[in-house]
């Protein structure tokens, strides 16, 4: 029923995998046991053809442990991290940071979180662009209420992506981001897929994946990330996971192609009846 091989999209001017890494929390190590796993995370996004990792400098040992782990294959992934602090010159110095955290004199794209000091910073990213040292600028927002914002930054040119939470329960930017994305031509990255784990974990049972058996879904992960790529709109979506297995588990969703619309309105409502 799927692609058999992972589905690559556009994100600005990268051409990524449709289901890329978030590091928030499950990154967040510094033990060598740790270190041994998140390694071999690496080497499933590899053997997946996964090739995007999302980080922040103020995700604690985030961005150090994707430097420690992608050393030696930094080639094979676009990287991707955010500013979060007011004022230039604290920006400029997490800004920095990141880059010395990640061991590279490059990153693909650096994002405003949360369109914190926003207009501080996009002068200081732009330059850095003009510079060749960061591919894309995106801004990132997790709020219904910043949208307005967020699509006001779009229409203005300055910005390459938008960072967004959107799943079956989550689908305000349906009704104005995700349009004016099209419209502009402005790469959609989905945060929270699986409102970190909880439409798998916190359900009051466990959901009938019958139907979706025939279209090669086998796990209700895979279809709340098949739901969320089923919009040709959305660039990429990171789960973040600290199990190596989920990492294959994930890839599954990006092969199998859009879900006929009955389907998805099958995994929206099961959810909804499960929460």
């Amino acid at each position: 029923m799927g692609l058999d091989i992972l589905e690559y999209r556009k994100l600005g001017h990268l051409h990524v995998s449709v289901i890329g890494l978030g590091t928030l929390r499950v990154f967040d190590v510094t033990d060598e046991s740790d270190l041994i796993l998140r390694r071999q995370i690496i080497e499933n996004l590899l053997s997946n053809g996964i090739n995007f990792i999302d980080s922040a400098a103020m995700y604690g040992a985030s961005e150090k442990t994707v430097g420690i782990t992608i050393e030696g294959k930094r080639d094979q992934f676009y990287l991707a991290t955010k500013v979060r602090v007011e004022g230039k010159e604290a920006g400029e110095q997490q800004i920095a940071q990141s880059f010395e955290n990640f061991g590279v004199d490059y990153i693909d794209l650096f994002q405003v979180h949360n369109l914190i000091d926003t207009q501080t910073h996009l002068p200081t990213l732009e330059r850095l662009k003009e510079e060749g040292k960061i591919g894309m600028i995106g801004v990132t927002a997790m709020v219904d209420e910043a949208y307005p914002e967020v699509m006001e930054i779009m229409r203005s040119g300055r910005i390459d992506t938008v960072q967004i939470p959107y799943n079956v329960v989550q689908r305000e930017v349906e009704r104005g981001i995700l349009p004016l994305a099209e419209e502009l031509g402005v790469g959609v990255m989905v945060m929270e897929p699986l409102k970190k784990g909880r439409y798998v974990k916190e359900l009051k049972s466990k959901p009938d994946l019958t139907p979706l058996k025939e279209f090669g879904v086998e796990t209700w992960a895979q279809a709340l990330l098949s739901w969320v790529i089923s919009d040709p709109r959305v660039g990429i979506t990171i789960p973040a996971t600290s199990r190596p297995e989920r990492i294959n588990e994930n890839a599954v969703s990006g092969t199998l192609g859009i879900l006929p619309q009955e389907l998805r309105d099958y995994v929206r409502e099961e959810t909804v009846r499960l929460l």
